[in-house]
């Protein structure tokens, strides 16, 4: 498991400078040095309009344990820019999360963990670099098969903690949580 995360680790670091034909040898090069139960995906997101641009990069793994338990989780990078003629910004933040699921039966499975998010950086034409706050996700959901056989119900509860900072004065001089209820369906094709 410590190799694994060295190797991950790596990946994650090197995969803003890299370009895409290395990530994809690198990805293939971790599948095949871990073993064979392992599920490895790497998922890209990108969504890009006149004057923003923003990309999602996400290495996700899964590690079943036994039939009922699995260990789950993740490291992600993202970063987007806006340019508005004068008015330029560009963040970037990176993500670690772990969340071990237990399968209850077929068609339930409930999961807990916790995901860090670096403090993001944030860098605009002016000049202006904001200090902001590292935050933790405490996140408890379950999955429940949907209506077909490749769709399925998710209920999620979740508290997002930002770490306290005088930066932005009283808006995070204590900290800032943020509670959650979320239900999505999925449907895979």
């Amino acid at each position: 498991m410590v190799r694994l995360i060295c190797i991950v680790m790596m990946l994650v670091c090197i995969n803003c400078q890299a370009q895409e034909n290395y990530i994809s040898a690198g990805i293939q090069w971790l599948k095949s040095s871990l073993p064979e139960t392992t599920k490895v995906e790497l998922i890209k997101s990108r969504i890009k309009f006149d004057g923003c641009k923003h990309r999602e990069y996400e290495l996700a793994f899964t590690q079943p344990i036994n039939q009922s338990f699995s260990l789950e989780g993740g490291f992600s990078y993202a970063k987007g820019s806006l340019n508005w003629g004068v008015n330029n910004q560009q963040i970037s933040v990176r993500r670690y999360s772990f969340l071990p699921r237990f399968k209850i039966n077929n068609r339930m499975s409930v999961s807990a963990g916790v995901i860090y998010q670096s403090a993001p950086e944030f860098k605009t034409s002016q000049g202006v670099e904001l200090q902001l706050p590292t935050s933790h996700i405490y996140k408890i959901s379950s999955r429940l098969q949907g209506l077909r056989d490749h769709h399925q119900v998710e209920f999620e509860l979740s508290s997002h903690a930002w770490d306290a900072t005088a930066e932005f004065g009283s808006l995070f001089e204590n900290g800032l949580t943020d509670n959650k209820i979320n239900v999505s369906y999925s449907a895979f094709f």
